[in-house]
């Protein structure tokens, strides 16, 4: 998750989902998941509490660069997110 933050944060703000998709695709790819699905399903375990959510890049995009990075710092730094 600390790459994706660095990967999002060299990102204009204004970055499209497809563009955040495809970074979230390549941390996936560079730490070997495998199955790939197996990071995205990590990903919405940990932010979302479900093994499952929407297109990642798309959730990004419409809830903002910044704000999805500091939900995934956030998550890093032990927060419980369901308690917001």
């Amino acid at each position: 998750m600390n790459d994706l933050v660095a990967r999002f944060n060299a990102l204009p703000a204004d970055a499209d989902a497809t563009a955040l998709q495809d970074e979230v695709y390549a941390v996936g790819k560079d730490h070997e998941f495998e199955p790939l699905r197996d990071w995205f399903k990590a990903l919405y375990e940990v932010l979302f509490g479900q093994s499952q959510g929407p297109r990642f890049g798309s959730f990004a995009a419409l809830y903002g660069r910044d704000a999805t990075v500091d939900l995934l710092r956030r998550a890093l730094a032990g927060e419980d997110l369901s308690a917001a």
